[in-house]
């Protein structure tokens, strides 16, 4: 194929991000294809990217001069979603009902609230906690540790659920 300085051709535009019409604005040496296009659509200059659509009539290795930009603007349905993996259908029933963290937390804190002489704690990460001590968390707010997982992790109760929290950095 023969192109030529100011002939049109389509090519992929960087800053429309679709498959537009350009203008052959530089050449390669030896007229081997475009160097560089102007977007007949943005007006933005670039480096020739050839088409992301493929070609109907000739081959992908050439560049396309059918426009196309039509069929780019409407891009095909998007892929149905996939179905869950086993496992994850697997933790979803054995989950406890969504309410049941907020009443956990709010039992735990009524007995804190009777028991009186526990002090609350603020979280940090270089603190080691023990189960059922009372933490506060900046982020989290007050909660209760549920179990240590690790040497350096622990559970804690939160009114907004569970979350596994290191402790004991250095």
């Amino acid at each position: 194929m023969v192109f030529k300085v100011g002939g049109d051709i389509d090519a992929y535009c960087t800053k429309c991000r679709l498959d537009t019409i350009h203008v052959v604005v530089a050449l390669k040496p030896g007229n081997e294809g475009p160097k560089r296009v102007e977007c007949k659509s943005c007006g933005g200059q670039h480096m020739y990217h050839a088409p992301k659509l493929p070609s109907r009539t000739e081959a992908p290795s050439q560049p396309a001069v059918v426009n196309r930009s039509a069929a780019a603007r409407n891009p095909p349905p998007p892929k149905p979603p996939k179905p869950p993996k086993p496992a994850a259908a697997k933790a979803a029933l054995t989950a406890p009902p969504a309410g049941a963290g907020a009443r956990e937390w709010l039992r735990r804190m009524e007995d804190l609230a009777h028991q009186g002489g526990t002090p609350i704690r603020a979280y940090s990460m270089r603190e080691t906690f023990a189960a059922g001590d009372p933490v506060s968390h900046p982020k989290f707010g007050k909660g209760v540790v549920l179990e240590v997982i690790e040497a350096k992790k622990c559970a804690i109760l939160f009114e907004e659920g569970r979350k596994v929290l290191a402790m004991g950095g250095t």
